[in-house]
């Protein structure tokens, strides 16, 4: 611990992770810098094609971080996005509902007008000192259709995931197992079938989550 006001930092490797039926890897990093008070955050989630023309989608953000309250904090900043090669201008809450369920709400206004909104939660079901069974799920959606990225209006995907992971150094190294399944909600159903695209697919996934 550093007492004062000298800044500290941390970082977080929440996921990185190999989903077998895909044949990628997932990751998400976060790393800041700052008082308790405020922060600078960089934040960077996506996933990597191992087989291929190996193709890397992530979105990735910069942003200043503060507490709103004892168990909701905020951030604002810039994003950029590889999967439609666009910035954005990025908004956020993160926190912690009753029964500790772990939620996070982010919203990105892109250059044309495109606007994406993220919700995710989690919670971690501790078995003992070091089993933790962790489900989790995210929803994604936007507000206009984008046929160049296989993107419609509304919600577009539903990912679940559940990791048994086990703790150890002191909880900052867990390695999990999980399964993983997703699927295309609304009118992106419909586009992925006229594409010929599964519009739901399940993995298995192996990993491990980290912080220093």
């Amino acid at each position: 611990m550093m007492m004062g006001d000298m800044p500290l930092w941390g970082v977080s490797v929440d996921d990185l992770g190999y989903q077998f039926d895909d044949d990628q890897i997932n990751y998400e990093v976060s790393a800041w810098y700052g008082l308790d008070e405020r922060r600078l955050s960089l934040r960077s989630e996506g996933s990597v094609q191992t087989k291929d023309e190996k193709d890397i989608d992530s979105l990735t953000s910069l942003s200043y971080w503060k507490p709103l309250s004892i168990f909701w904090n905020g951030e604002a900043g810039v994003a950029y996005d590889t999967k439609n090669d666009k910035p954005a201008i990025m908004a956020g809450i993160v926190g912690t509902m009753p029964y500790f369920i772990e939620t996070d709400a982010r919203a990105y206004l892109y250059t044309d007008g495109q606007v994406r909104l993220d919700l995710g939660a989690e919670y971690e079901w501790r078995l003992s000192q070091h089993w933790v069974v962790i489900p989790e799920v995210g929803l994604s959606a936007f507000s206009k259709d984008d046929i160049d990225n296989h993107i419609t209006k509304g919600f577009n995907e539903l990912e679940t995931e559940v990791r048994l992971t086990y703790e150890t150094l002191g909880r900052q190294l867990a390695p999990y197992v999980g399964v993983s399944y997703e699927t295309a909600l609304g009118s992106a159903r419909g586009q992925r079938r006229q594409e010929n695209e599964s519009v739901d697919s399940s993995s298995l996934t192996a990993g491990v989550k980290f912080w220093f």
